[in-house]
């Protein structure tokens, strides 16, 4: 592959990170607005119709979390432990089952159902969230160490 000559000094590279950065967010969260707002508009949710931001999200959402993991980073903010862990999977099942909880019962108006599903979604998302945080930890924890260990004398020739 051929390498471009960079016509831009280090603060305006910088600045370009800065702009690049924030876009990727902004679409990151953008899409994940559209998709919101397109299932609380259609009513039942239909992948046709929500498709193309489905898919651009997910490899955006997997793009950042092996990129992420290779180079061995967790969060500018947040420590990489079991209770970040813990409550962000918390979270995570708290706004599916309420998402969910909403979309049910709009769409069959039985209060019982509806909060048993929610329930069972807000578990099971819950779980799931909690073990793929705890997998991409330890992955993030084993790509840090080796990426800092020492270089051996025989590395070196």
């Amino acid at each position: 592959m051929k390498k471009r000559k960079n016509n831009l000094d280090e603060m305006q590279e910088q600045e370009l990170l800065k702009i690049e950065h924030n876009g990727c967010w902004l679409a990151f969260w953008g899409l994940l607005a559209a998709i919101l707002v397109q299932s609380f508009l259609f009513g039942k949710i239909d992948f046709r119709t929500m498709a193309g931001e489905w898919v651009v999200f997910m490899v955006l959402s997997l793009y950042l979390a092996v990129a992420c993991v290779r180079k061995g980073i967790w969060d500018r903010s947040l420590k990489m432990n079991s209770r970040t862990n813990f409550i962000a999977a918390l979270i995570a099942g708290a706004v599916m089952g309420l998402f969910n909880a909403v979309m049910i019962f709009r769409n069959y108006h039985k209060p019982v159902g509806t909060m048993l599903a929610a329930v069972i979604i807000a578990v099971i998302t819950f779980v799931i969230c909690f073990i793929v945080l705890t997998i991409m930890m330890k992955a993030t924890i084993r790509r840090k160490a080796a990426m800092e260990k020492e270089p051996s004398d025989a590395d070196e020739v």
